[in-house]
């Protein structure tokens, strides 16, 4: 098996209920999602250097099928050591904190807030670092408005106010300003 995997925008990287290794997401956003009911249900996102399979060291199946929603890249994990291994259960669970956090601003509040924290993670490479988004770095525009539990309408108008067709200018606080312009950091 390849250490390093690249996934094109809409691959299923791992499915549910089956077994594998643990990932590291290197480049792009994926789904969590589980089966329910009604089909798929997205459960969380999937950032640069988040922990993917952690259930793996448990020796249990995959929990999610995690699917790319933008083109990315996901290296093997080595957690073939107890050292290695408890390091690994000790970042995922750190993770799944900021990752839990992050959903609940994604999924409520002011679409505006939302749409700002959505783009603020997606600006963020595996070592923390923020870098300029483009148009062409975003999910398509039905896939970021059930992310953010709005109507993809809704999507697109808000999107102009943040990134026009132009290239978007980092860094971005979250907080508006006089409830409609955003303020921007220099």
């Amino acid at each position: 098996m390849d250490k390093i995997k690249t996934i094109k925008r809409g691959q299923v990287l791992v499915s549910a209920s089956e077994y594998g290794p643990v990932w590291r997401i290197t480049e792009g956003l994926f789904r969590l999602e589980r089966l329910g009911y009604d089909g798929l249900s997205l459960v969380q996102l999937g950032l640069p250097g988040d922990l993917l399979g952690v259930e793996a060291l448990c020796a249990q199946p995959y929990a999610y099928t995690i699917t790319a929603i933008t083109n990315g890249q996901a290296e093997l994990v080595d957690a073939n050591h107890e050292l290695s291994r408890f390091g690994v259960v000790a970042k995922a669970y750190l993770q799944q904190q900021r990752r839990t956090h992050d959903m609940m601003k994604l999924r409520g509040g002011l679409v505006t807030d939302r749409l700002a924290h959505f783009l603020s993670l997606l600006a963020r490479d595996a070592d923390g670092n923020e870098h300029t988004l483009d148009r062409r770095d975003l999910p398509v525009l039905r896939e970021i408005a059930s992310i953010l539990d709005t109507a993809t309408e809704t999507v697109c108008r808000e999107l102009n106010a943040f990134l026009p067709a132009r290239v978007y200018q980092r860094p971005v606080r979250e907080a508006w300003v006089g409830g409609d312009e955003m303020a921007m950091a220099a």
